[in-house]
């Protein structure tokens, strides 16, 4: 675990003031209070760049990371050649948390995987925001044979360095339909810091081809998300694939949310019911909770929703 983990957890037990107005969840969990921190906070509202702030805010800030003076991952879920609306996260949502990144002093931003430039276009926040995508470094794009000491199917890969370097890793996805796991969040978006030849054997390892084999599938999930820890999951829940995801084209869904938290199932199991499914449905998550990553109880987690 990296040091910055550490630090990280010896903050987790400080209290925040809840921010912005508490709604019910409507499905059970519990509804955090000013008196303790949230596990999850929930933004709904129409300017993802500012949700996304809000969010974080509301969550303990950046200064809860210990970001000053350390190294910054990005793992964005947004492949060059996705261009359909849902398929990938919105470029105001990674750019609103690198501005908070920057803002609190992070020596070094590097965005992983390689998303070209044109990723950072497209919104007059892009001029606003110069500096911020400026001082953004993108990932150089090799790959290193990595042992996973604790996987059960996946014992090693070759991993893009940039996953295991940098000191603070930020998730952002977006909560999408999948056509293997059924849900595609933070979990499966760790699979962009892969090479294709490893992501292939996720696939096609056990013998069987595509998304033939959701077991083998979820397991080599699980496997690669205990090879590190993510420090902080926002997830990209405005506008989803509903269907025929990851990449589309199909149905969209239109939360309008921003989700964040620091436990990956936790975070992927709040955004699993988006799509008006259940977490036990998701054979992925059953296989990372056990596997020690996170919780995927959300009747005994907080979960904070903040209404714009």
């Amino acid at each position: 675990m990296h040091k910055t983990d550490r630090r990280a957890f010896m903050k987790a037990g400080l209290a925040i003031g809840a921010a912005g107005m508490v709604e019910s969840t409507g499905i059970g969990r519990a509804i955090a209070t000013s008196a303790a921190r949230p596990d999850i906070v929930v933004v709904k509202g129409a300017d993802a760049f500012a949700d996304t702030i809000k969010a974080l805010e509301a969550l303990g800030g950046m200064k809860r990371f210990d970001i000053q003076g350390h190294r910054v991952g990005l793992l964005i879920n947004a492949p060059p050649h996705w261009k359909l609306e849902g398929s990938h996260t919105r470029m105001e949502v990674a750019l609103a948390v690198a501005k908070m990144c920057l803002d609190a002093g992070a020596k070094e931003i590097v965005a992983l995987p390689v998303l070209g430039p044109k990723f950072w276009t497209g919104s007059p926040l892009c001029e606003t925001h110069a500096k911020v995508i400026k001082s953004i470094r993108e990932c150089s794009g090799k790959t290193l044979e990595t042992k996973i000491p604790k996987g059960v199917l996946l014992k090693s890969g070759k991993v893009r360095p940039e996953l295991l370097d940098v000191d603070i890793l930020v998730n952002l996805p977006v909560a999408k339909h999948h056509v293997g796991t059924l849900f595609s969040g933070n979990l499966k978006n760790m699979m962009g810091g892969l090479d294709h030849e490893t992501n292939a054997f996720f696939h096609n390892g056990s013998g069987k081809t595509g998304y033939e084999d959701v077991d083998f599938l979820s397991q080599c999930i699980a496997d690669l998300n205990t090879l590190r820890r993510q420090n902080l999951c926002v997830v990209d829940a405005t506008v989803v694939l509903g269907t025929n995801g990851p990449a589309g084209p199909g149905e969209l869904l239109k939360p309008q949310k921003i989700v964040a938290g620091t436990d990956p199932v936790a975070v992927d199991a709040y955004c699993v019911t988006l799509h008006s499914r259940q977490p036990k449905q998701v054979v992925m998550l059953a296989k990372a909770a056990a596997a020690g990553i996170g919780r995927a109880d959300l009747q005994r987690l907080s979960v904070q929703e903040i209404a714009i």
